[in-house]
C-alpha cells in the first residue's frame, strides 16, 4: 500500500514539474528540432525541396513543386504549428561558426519580380505567397540557422532562459542547453535533438 501511494505521489510530482513554464519551453524547442530533422529525412528519402516559413509566431514546413511553394499534403507534422502565447522565437543568421562557404542560398529559388507578381495576382487573401526563411534541399543541405526559444516580454519568469536550435550545413539540427539571461557565448553544449 505504501509503495502504491508513493508512486501516486511521484507520479504527481512528475507532471506537476513537467508543468513548469521552463520545461515547457525546453520540450516547445526538442520539438521543432525534432520535426525539422524528420522533415530533412523526408526530403531526403522523397527527393522533394523543403523549406521552413516563419509567421507571426507560427511556423511550418512547406515543399516546392517547381513554381511556388505549397504545403505537404497528409502530413500533419509539417502544417502550421502556433507556438504557445507565452513563448517567442526569433530566426538568427548572424554570429554561426561558418567552416565552409553555404551551398544553399536564398537565390536558388528566388523568383523574379515578375514571377512573384503572378503568384501575388492568382493568391488569395487567406492564402499569401510563401517565401521560406530556411531551406532544406534533397540532397541533405540546409540553410545554415539558428531559432531562439524565450519567453514573451509580457512572461513573468525567475530567470531569462531561452534554448537555441542550430542547425550548420546538414541535419540533424541541434538543441543547446540552457541559455540563462542571453549569455550565447557557451553554445558549445548543444545536444542532439529527441
Amino acid at each position: 500500500m505504501i509503495l502504491v501511494v508513493g508512486l501516486m505521489v511521484a507520479a504527481v510530482q512528475l507532471n506537476f514539474n513537467s508543468n513548469k513554464p521552463e520545461a515547457q519551453l525546453q520540450q516547445e524547442s526538442a520539438r521543432f528540432a525534432s520535426v525539422f530533422n524528420l522533415a530533412a529525412e523526408y526530403s531526403l528519402l522523397n527527393n522533394l525541396e523543403l523549406g521552413l516559413y516563419i509567421q507571426n509566431n507560427t511556423y511550418q514546413f512547406v515543399g516546392f513543386d517547381g513554381v511556388s511553394w505549397t504545403t505537404i499534403p497528409d502530413n500533419k507534422l509539417f502544417d502550421i504549428y502556433q507556438l504557445p502565447d507565452m513563448f517567442t522565437m526569433n530566426l538568427v543568421f548572424d554570429d554561426l561558426p561558418m567552416e565552409q562557404p553555404s551551398l544553399v542560398s536564398r537565390e536558388l529559388f528566388q523568383l523574379d519580380e515578375d514571377a512573384i507578381q503572378d503568384l501575388e495576382d492568382d493568391a488569395s487573401d487567406e492564402q499569401p505567397v510563401i517565401i521560406p526563411q530556411v531551406y532544406i534541399l534533397s540532397g541533405g543541405d540546409i540553410t545554415p540557422f539558428r531559432m531562439v526559444f524565450s519567453f514573451a516580454d509580457l512572461f513573468d519568469v525567475e530567470q531569462d532562459i531561452a534554448y537555441a536550435v542550430t542547425g550548420l550545413y546538414s541535419a540533424p539540427v541541434r538543441v543547446s542547453e540552457p541559455i540563462i539571461n542571453g549569455d550565447f557565448s557557451e553554445l558549445s553544449g548543444e545536444s542532439d535533438a529527441l
